[in-house]
């Protein structure tokens, strides 16, 4: 049988409109699609090498680095492909509220926000870099 948490690739725009019972159902759906996009490594998923960011890889490079910041054209290559339906951006967060450093800490974060363009909602997934999801 089908295992049910795997979400097919790619979630087509017409499952947008399907038979979900609300905003939150499809917001939750769409997020774990984005998390499975971001966790995958390439050649990882069966039949579909060319799939996956594999942000593990990115996220215990050294800070600042450039290995870390070709994460952002990996997720948007990604999503593009994958994920189209979703307007997305990523950035690192290396400051706190307060402007505190958070490398030091090893705190450094990895936003993704993303907007699902057919229903105008914004979602976001928050990683911390040096850190395994």
């Amino acid at each position: 049988g089908k295992r049910m948490y795997q979400p097919r690739y790619p979630l087509k725009f017409s499952e947008i409109n399907g038979p979900y019972d609300s905003i939150r159902e499809l917001k939750d759906t769409v997020k774990q699609n984005v998390m499975t996009l971001l966790n995958v490594s390439p050649g990882e998923w069966p039949g579909n090498p060319e799939l996956g960011v594999g942000v593990r890889r990115f996220l215990f490079s050294n800070y600042p680095s450039p290995e870390l910041d070709a994460v952002h054209k990996k997720i948007k290559d990604q999503f593009a492909r994958y994920l189209p339906f979703l307007d997305v951006k990523s950035e690192l967060v290396d400051k706190d509220e307060y402007g505190n450093s958070l490398i030091d800490a090893n705190e450094i974060k990895l936003v993704i926000r993303y907007n699902i363009t057919p229903i105008a909602e914004q979602d976001l997934i928050i990683l911390n870099v040096g850190e395994s999801i």
